[in-house]
This record gives structure tokens, C-alpha cells and sequence, in this order.
């Protein structure tokens, strides 16, 4: 009977303890209210400054930036977690870049035309070009059509192998409102039909007929197109990796270059293009002509760094496992323009908010059960490398890392809720892929904090978008890690010189940031792991 009145008595207090959770709320908790607009552009400012150059991977802006990122983790007291006692996880990689010695020469007889005005005379990409010189002779393959269903080629009759075939860009006017020919408008489409005639190079003419010339049509893209290539060395090997290609170049030309070809046989682009209105193949070979095309590319092994440091979790079992916040510090840097990329939102804005996490967390006084890492990698913008060496050679065991959040863009609004007037709004990104226990955190931490307006769009397997495979959380989620990939969708000036720290939304910014504390608080103190959906 004692046994049963004392039951009696504690019931009351049973049922309370059972109800009340077990992680303290972190709206509670200092480094939650730590989390300010004040706090967030103080790191993001000097982030996204010019004298940082665009943050590239390898290059001098993204060196001042590791540094600064390892003096704010030194700064809170976190342990390094970088290579030999540093914040610094050292790697390297291969760059490929544009050289000085780019030039298309046409000779015609005796007399010789250089070509070097690059993106103005001629135009290709880094990205897939390979250090090249080569000579040979032209042949003229008119719109490049090869249709078996039309019984239409602009082939027949032409020995193109081993020579440069020269195309015209775009279809007849006359075709475009055919369907079938429709597809001929795709330049990918015509080099691949071009390569089955094994030439040397292709050439296409860009701004015939009525169309804006090479140097209008590239004058906005030229930097993109000039960009450097980055992969990742492996680090058992010391040599430069070779290059190999066995694709035949792909150079945009202008009419002027063009014309320079044609003038022996007393024809310019725009009679070519005017004949082909017909619908009657143009081809001929131009025996008189010899085109020279030199492509440099530079190649060069560089060092760089991801930038990386540890809050231990409080306790002594649970501090094995380990919560991840990343973010790119990398960006794209100067263009061939010389305008600078400084990516305040791509991704300054998400490394300004790993700071700010790391701040608050290790300013909070309480610290969680489980470990906090804080990782900021480079890389990202040439294939997602950091991210790629640190889950290859992790400095904390993969194993025992129970969940990603990788923040990437978070300090902008894109045109839908622009449109909407809601400026508090987070697109959310693989949250339920690995673990539906995760996006239940996510949910009941938001409904509890901040309360933004979490978007699944992009979370959807047939988003044409794929932007679950872009950014640094997926090379967690190939290891079966939990993620979340908090995205404020994209804007004008994505991968522009125009995304600059004076149109970040910070107080947006601040309640994403809040959000993202509010779900590691969790996760460093629930007990029960989180199930694989």
C-alpha cells in the first residue's frame, strides 16, 4: 500500500519529466541570440571584398581568406582539425588555364592573316580544350546538316577527313519553321554529325544573317568561357597528369575570319547563306586555303586548402560522433575582363555563416553532447573538390558523422518570392533523402524558431535544376550521411561580377543562420540516432 501511495504521489512528476524534452530549447540558449545581422556582415563584408579577388581556388584571394577563416576558429578557442596540428587540410590540384598564345592564322597563297583577337576573331572554351596546333585545309560544309529522313546532307560529296570543316551557325530561314530541321539549330548537334566525317577541326561562323557578331554575342560570356578548369590530384602521385583528348577542336569564328577563307573564290558568308535558302547544299572544298589554329592552354599543379576546426561535444560517449556545417569559401575570381567575381552570395554568404555558427557555439557556454565541425572547402566552383578530398581523406570518421548541413547560398532572394514579397524562405535540399528523421528535426526546430517558409522544389528527383548533385553536401550523401542543403535559389547575378555584399539581405540571412543552429542544437543532443529512410 506504501508502494502504491508513493507511486501515486510521483505520477504527476513522471508524467511532467516525460514530456519535457530532453534537448534544452535552442532559442534559449546565448549563441542562438548571438546570431545577428551585425555578426553575419562583419565576416561576409570582408569576404566578399575586391582585395580578395574572387576567392579562386588556389589563387592569392582564396589563401587570404583560409587565413582569415583559421584566425576566427584560432580566435574562439576550436581545435584544429587540419593537418599536422593546423586548421588547414592541404591538397592539391591540376589547373587548366587560358595562355597568352591563342591565334588563327588563314593563309592564301603568299599572302597571311593573323587572327588573335580572342572571344572577338575566335571564341572557344576552357572547359574541354586541350593545348593544340595544328594546320590544314578548309572545306565549306554549309549549315552542317546530315538528315537521313530529309534525304539532306551537307557532306555528300565532301572529303572531310583530316581537314577543317567550316559550318555556318543556325539553319536556313527559310527551315525554321520546320521541325525537323529544327534540331540542326543545336551547335552540339551539328559537331557531332561534323565528327563523323573525322576532320581535323570544325569551324562555325557565328553572325551571319542578321545576327549579333562573335564579339556581341561573347562580350557578356567571355569570362565564363575563359575560365580555368581545376581537378584533384591524387596524392600518391607526383607528376603533372597528362591530358589526353581525341576530339577534333570546336572554334566559333567570326565572319571576318570567315570572309578571309571565301575571298579567292569571289564569295562572303552572307551569298553562302542567301544560297543555302534554297535548300540545296553550298559544299565545296577551298583548296587555296591553309588554316592555322593555335589553342594555349597552360597546365600547372597547385596547392590549396580546406579550412577546418572542432567544437568537442560535452559528452564523454556521445563525443565520437560528430554534426558537419560546411560551406564553399572558393568562388570564381577575376574574369578575363578583369571584373571581379566577389560571390558575396556564391558562397560568401554560407562561409559567413559557418563563422557565425562556430561563434555562437563556442560562445554559448553549454556545449552539446556531440561534436560541431566546422568546414569551410575550396574547390567547389572547379567540381565540388574539397568537399570530394575531405569525405576521401575525412579528419573526423565518417562513420561516426551523423549528419551534413552545407550551406550555399542563403543571403538573397530569388524572383519567386520576389514576387511574393516573403523574404523569409529557405529552399531545402536532400533533408529527407537519407533520413526522414532529419527533416522531421528540421521541421519541428523551424516550427519552433524562426518559422521561415521551408521550399521542397529543388528537393524533387526530376528538378531539371539537379541541384542536389551541385554543391558539397552530395559528396556526403555518397556516403550515406544524412544531409541538408539550405539554398536561397538562384538570382541575376548568379556566377555574375555583380553579386556583391550590398544586396545581401541580412536580416534573411540571420534567420536562416538561426534555423541552422537551431537543428545542430538538436542533433548534438538527441540521444536516439537518427534512422536511414
Amino acid at each position: 500500500m506504501r508502494l502504491r501511495a508513493t507511486f501515486i504521489l510521483l505520477l504527476p512528476l513522471l508524467l511532467l519529466a516525460s514530456h519535457t524534452p530532453t534537448t534544452p530549447p535552442a532559442t534559449e540558449q546565448p549563441g542562438y541570440q548571438l546570431i545577428q545581422p551585425a555578426l553575419l556582415s562583419a565576416h561576409l563584408r570582408f569576404l566578399s571584398c575586391d582585395e580578395l579577388e574572387g576567392r579562386e581556388t588556389a589563387k592569392r584571394g582564396q589563401k587570404i581568406a583560409a587565413r582569415y577563416i583559421a584566425a576566427q576558429f584560432e580566435r574562439l578557442g576550436l581545435k584544429p582539425l587540419g593537418d599536422s596540428g593546423t586548421y588547414f587540410q592541404r591538397f592539391f590540384v591540376k589547373e587548366r588555364r587560358l595562355g597568352p598564345n591563342n591565334e588563327l592564322v588563314v593563309k592564301v597563297g603568299n599572302l597571311t592573316t593573323r587572327f588573335n583577337r580572342l572571344f572577338e576573331d575566335f571564341a572557344f572554351a576552357v572547359r574541354g580544350a586541350q593545348a593544340t596546333k595544328l594546320s590544314g585545309n578548309v572545306v565549306f560544309c554549309g549549315y552542317g546538316i546530315r538528315d537521313k529522313t530529309l534525304s539532306y546532307s551537307d557532306y555528300d560529296g565532301i572529303a572531310a577527313q583530316g581537314k577543317i570543316v567550316l559550318l555556318l551557325s543556325g539553319i536556313p530561314k527559310t527551315a525554321r519553321q520546320s521541325e525537323s530541321l529544327e534540331r540542326w539549330n543545336d551547335t552540339y548537334t551539328k559537331y557531332l554529325a561534323a565528327l563523323e566525317a573525322k576532320p581535323l577541326a570544325v569551324f562555325m561562323v557565328v553572325g551571319h544573317s542578321a545576327t549579333p557578331s562573335l564579339k556581341e554575342q561573347f562580350d557578356s560570356r567571355k569570362d565564363q568561357l575563359a575560365m580555368s578548369t581545376m581537378s584533384l590530384v591524387d596524392p600518391a602521385r607526383t607528376a603533372l597528369p597528362e591530358s589526353r583528348s581525341t576530339n577534333p577542336p570546336f572554334v566559333l569564328i567570326s565572319t571576318e575570319v570567315a570572309n578571309a577563307m571565301l575571298a579567292p573564290y569571289q564569295k562572303t558568308v552572307s551569298e553562302l547563306a542567301a544560297a543555302l535558302e534554297e535548300r540545296k547544299p553550298q559544299s565545296f572544298e577551298l583548296k587555296q586555303v591553309t588554316a592555322s589554329l593555335t589553342i594555349d592552354i597552360v597546365e600547372e599543379v597547385l596547392p590549396t586548402e580546406n579550412v577546418c576546426a572542432m567544437l568537442e561535444g560535452s559528452d564523454s560517449t556521445l563525443k565520437h560522433e560528430a554534426v558537419v556545417y560546411s560551406a564553399h569559401y572558393d568562388h570564381v575570381g577575376v574574369g578575363i575582363s578583369g571584373r571581379v567575381f566577389n560571390g558575396a552570395d556564391d558562397d560568401g554568404s554560407g562561409t559567413a555563416a559557418v563563422l557565425a555558427l562556430a561563434e555562437a557555439f563556442a560562445k554559448n557556454g553549454t556545449r552539446p553532447l556531440r561534436s560541431m565541425i566546422f568546414l569551410t572547402v575550396t574547390g567547389e566552383e572547379k567540381g565540388l573538390l574539397g568537399s570530394k578530398f575531405y569525405t576521401d581523406f575525412p579528419k573526423f570518421p565518417l562513420k561516426q558523422t551523423i549528419a551534413n548541413l552545407n550551406i550555399d547560398m542563403i543571403g538573397r532572394i530569388d524572383e519567386k518570392y520576389e514576387k511574393l514579397g516573403n523574404p523569409n524562405y529557405i529552399y531545402v535540399i536532400g533533408s529527407d533523402k537519407i533520413s526522414k528523421d532529419l527533416d522531421a528535426v528540421l521541421q519541428e526546430q523551424n516550427r519552433a524558431s524562426v518559422n521561415l517558409t521551408l521550399d521542397y522544389r529543388y528537393n524533387d528527383d526530376n528538378d531539371p535544376n539537379r541541384f542536389y548533385y551541385r554543391s558539397d553536401h552530395y559528396n556526403f550523401a555518397k556516403n550515406g550521411i544524412p544531409v541538408i542543403f539550405f539554398f536561397n535559389g538562384t538570382h541575376a547575378d548568379y556566377h555574375e561580377p555583380t553579386d556583391d555584399f550590398e544586396k545581401i539581405h541580412l536580416e534573411k540571412m540571420s534567420k536562416v543562420v538561426r534555423l541552422i543552429f537551431a537543428v545542430g542544437w538538436e542533433l548534438g543532443h538527441r540521444r536516439a540516432p537518427l534512422r536511414r529512410s
